[in-house]
């Protein structure tokens, strides 16, 4: 059980400094982030035994959901941890995993709305925060620390909106085309288009799907097409890419692939490019 106690220690300490810009508030919801830890750890303890964290893939299969669910986010948090405290995407799909077994999974919630939050992704934190507060008991010591969070949260997400109405829209005139005639096996394919903010977020600010059978054409890339809070304005570097596939956004083997195109952003912008196996 020590190592437990030991791990709950260190991610209050870690999220502590990684929050300490924004001084009590922050201090808090490390605290109770870790505290969920040590009890989920403690309970994994007392109901898996001491081969929890060796689960087969066929014993974690037979576990009801959101029994499963409890199980990765804990994975998830632990191997957090032994990154050297690096959030990177196969520890954020392990709690989206969670999350989408249990939508209710309050280490899955806590451990992305602070991810979220450290990202400058505001809005995703305070979504995840709220889910997360329905879940504690009113006006307990947990439940003040993420109102807390929520509230800066709220305050940072009406600061950042105040600042990019201040800069204004930017557009993208993308002229996609296809370098060759595709297979019978691409047919039906999708068209991914994205654009993401160069050394930000790896999610993207702008994306649109398309048919490959509307190839070639020239699309415009707007505020109107933004995923998660983003926002194209003038000044902003972006990386445009697009994937044709036949699976979805993530991709699949045997897509084709375009860009990447660098641009730093004014008013209206144009630029084209061209999808290859």
């Amino acid at each position: 059980m020590i190592w437990m106690v030991i791990l709950a220690g260190i991610l209050v300490l870690f999220l502590s400094w990684a929050l300490r810009h924004h001084g009590r508030q922050g201090f808090l919801i490390a605290l109770f982030v870790g505290t969920v830890t040590g009890a989920g750890s403690g309970y994994l303890y007392w109901y898996l035994g001491s081969y929890e964290m060796a689960l087969t893939t066929e014993a974690l299969n037979s576990l009801p959901e959101n029994e499963r669910a409890y199980v990765i986010a804990q994975a998830a948090q632990d191997e957090f941890i032994s990154r050297n405290r690096v959030a990177d995407q196969e520890i954020i799909s392990l709690f989206e995993l969670a999350l989408k077994l249990d939508p209710k999974q309050i280490i899955a919630l806590g451990s992305l709305g602070i991810i979220a939050f450290e990202e400058g992704d505001f809005q995703r934190s305070l979504d995840l925060w709220t889910r997360m507060l329905g879940q504690l008991q009113s006006g307990s010591e947990q439940a003040r620390a993420i109102e807390l969070g929520i509230i800066r949260a709220r305050e940072l997400v009406a600061q950042k909106t105040a600042e990019k109405l201040a800069l204004g829209s930017a557009e993208i005139e993308l002229s996609v085309s296809l370098s060759q005639a595709i297979p019978e096996s691409l047919k039906n394919a999708t068209v991914f288009l994205f654009a993401r903010e160069v050394g930000g977020s790896p999610r993207p600010i702008v994306a649109r799907r398309l048919s490959v059978n509307e190839l070639p054409l020239t699309v415009t890339l707007s505020n109107h097409d933004t995923v998660m809070g983003g926002q194209l304005h003038p000044g902003l570097k972006v990386e445009i890419m697009a994937r044709l596939t036949v699976g979805d956004a993530a991709g699949s083997q045997g897509d084709w692939m375009g860009g990447p195109i660098f641009l730093t952003l004014d008013r209206e912008n144009r630029t084209s490019l061209q999808l290859k196996p």
